[in-house]
């Protein structure tokens, strides 16, 4: 095995796990932030607007996380989508933060959830800062590369070169 394909299979293996950590924090909080939901609903009230966002940043990164994950997706120009979850989860985190971090939850088991839920917020964001800027590093190291994806491939005259 050459080199280039180790490093090439390294580099697939970390980010699958990276999507993978994706999509079980982005699920995580999906859960979260959907009991909440799901309790007023019981209680014939009207969700709160901050929970059904931070449901839906999850749900949007679920998707994305598998949608990445899948060998035959063309992933070059799609760090700015990652880049657009990441200011998503930035905002997510913000309005989680501003509610709770310096909240004391005094043995009350809801707000205690919340915190917890908050700093997954943060390590969801962190995670898709780091994609994006792998992403963008990608797509700006190989942006001039010939490929069959750019149209810009050399066509091969022999059967295996």
């Amino acid at each position: 095995m050459s080199l280039k394909a180790v490093q090439t299979l390294t580099g697939r293996i970390i980010l699958g796990i990276l999507r993978l950590l994706q999509l079980v924090l982005a699920c995580a909080v999906i859960g979260l932030y959907g009991k909440y939901l799901a309790r007023a609903s019981d209680a014939d009230e009207h969700a709160d607007a901050r929970w059904i966002w931070a449901v839906v940043v999850g749900g949007l990164s679920s998707v994305t996380a598998i949608l990445y994950s899948l060998p035959f997706w063309p992933l070059r120009f799609f760090f700015i989508w990652d880049i657009v979850l990441f200011i998503c989860w930035l905002t997510v985190f913000a309005i989680f933060a501003s509610l709770y971090m310096h909240e004391d939850p005094e043995g009350n088991h809801d707000i205690e959830q919340m915190r917890d839920a908050m700093w997954l917020d943060l390590v969801n964001w962190l995670l898709w800062l780091v994609s994006s800027v792998v992403g963008g590093w990608y797509f700006w190291k190989y942006r001039n590369e010939r490929t069959s994806l750019s149209g810009r491939a050399r066509e091969n005259t022999k059967f295996g070169a």
